[in-house]
């Protein structure tokens, strides 16, 4: 029997019955839509991820003096070690041919006030360094310069949310705050950066002279971190293994000796958050393709219906000469269009809701074309495994006894 009648005798029998066509094909339009969407949201979040990673700081290699591990999320030192140096940071700049800069860096959480204002802030220390490696940029006034830090000066380099906690609509240029009841003069502030991959506000933060924060304020001379910047993406493996070997000699650690630090780059960070949106995606996407699984259902239960309301016409097709094969074929085309309909229809407002939030909504989705395809080519699967067994029902029926059915 020729495509062509088929077809025909196909979208007649659909056409018949609009409304159930509909429903049973909405189940897939949903569930194509929302995969669609959920693969949107979740590749549109690891780009976000992404790009907040890379505003962390460019070629980035976190060195923290000890072990660290992750606890609720975020990475955080276990023990005290103080086997860390600023001096560790030059060191390593003069061993290890790959690195561009080094930062020492160390942080304190301490009270900060200004007039009658007052607030627990984050009060760090570091070197000129810092501003390149972290990707800081410097909105109104300056920087502190090498003499700043070689002089242990009393300056301070404030963020934006400091800015609105201590000083209010105040300008801070020039003023006088107090860490710890130690005056500083503010002489700078830093453009907003936004929250960290951890979720840590970058812009609540006072930075000043390491050697003041030392000196002046801690009273120590160890430090718990060394941020560094390798020359290049491509650099950043090689400049790890300088590293670890550089300060495994300066540490005089033995061959059977752990580490007594820790090694972060920001290839690791970028695979951990891949690792965990890409987790997430699956999980919604999951999720969303159960409405697929429902809509086969409704393709099921809508064939079988018709099945059964048209067995007359099944035993005048196979009485003038349909084979099983042209009645099986028959049946299996309805669920195709079925599915095909839902699984287009889909499509297009699965794009369209992602391309329209894009535009006028608040969050950043991104269209994956290979989900797409795949979910697509999931929809026409579905549609085949749900319409195979009522097509085999049909071309099964006895030619006399369908005849005989009023």
């Amino acid at each position: 029997m020729k495509i062509k009648p088929s077809l025909a005798i196909t979208f007649s029998a659909l056409k018949t019955q609009k409304t159930r066509t509909f429903l049973a094909s909405l189940g897939i339009m949903i569930g194509i839509s929302a995969v669609i969407v959920m693969v949107a949201i979740g590749r549109g979040s690891e780009q976000e991820v992404m790009e907040v990673i890379a505003g962390m700081g460019e070629n980035l290699i976190t060195i923290n003096a000890g072990e660290m591990k992750r606890r609720g999320g975020r990475l955080k030192l276990t023990g005290n070690v103080t086997t860390l140096t600023a001096r560790d940071a030059e060191k390593l700049l003069e061993a290890v041919d790959e690195l561009e800069k080094a930062a020492p860096f160390e942080s304190r959480s301490m009270k900060v006030k200004f007039g009658n204002f007052s607030a627990e802030t984050l009060v760090s220390g570091s070197t000129q360094d810092y501003l390149e490696i972290r990707k800081y940029r410097i909105a109104a006034g300056e920087f502190f310069s090498e003499q700043d830090v070689k002089q242990s000066r009393r300056v301070a380099v404030v963020g934006q949310t400091t800015v609105d906690n201590i000083f209010g609509e105040e300008d801070p240029l020039g003023k006088t705050l107090r860490i710890n009841s130690v005056p500083f003069e503010v002489i700078g502030v830093f453009a907003p950066k936004g929250l960290d991959t951890d979720g840590r506000d970058q812009d609540d933060i006072i930075l000043i002279p390491l050697t003041t924060l030392l000196r002046r304020l801690i009273n120590q001379t160890f430090i718990s971190t060394i941020y560094a910047k390798a020359i290049s993406r491509e650099k950043i493996d090689p400049a790890i293994s300088g590293i670890r070997d550089a300060l495994r000699t300066r540490h005089r650690l033995s061959d059977e000796a752990r580490d007594d630090f820790t090694i972060i780059s920001q290839l690791d960070i970028e695979d951990l958050k891949r690792e965990t949106t890409e987790l997430f995606t699956k999980l919604i996407v999951s999720i969303a393709a159960i409405s697929l699984v429902v809509g086969g259902i409704g393709i099921l239960a809508v064939m079988l219906i018709s099945i059964k309301e048209r067995t007359r016409e099944i035993g005048i097709r196979r009485a003038v000469g349909a084979t099983r094969v042209d009645i099986t074929q028959q049946f299996l085309l309805e669920s195709l269009v079925i599915g095909v309909f839902g699984g287009g229809v889909g499509v297009v407002c699965g794009v369209g809701i992602t391309l329209g939030v894009n535009r006028w909504g608040p969050w950043v989705l991104v269209l994956d074309v290979p989900s797409i395809l795949l979910a697509s080519a999931v929809c026409l699967g579905i549609a085949v495994l749900f319409g195979v067994f009522p097509a085999i029902k049909a071309s099964r029926l006895d030619p006399m006894t369908a005849l005989t059915v009023e």
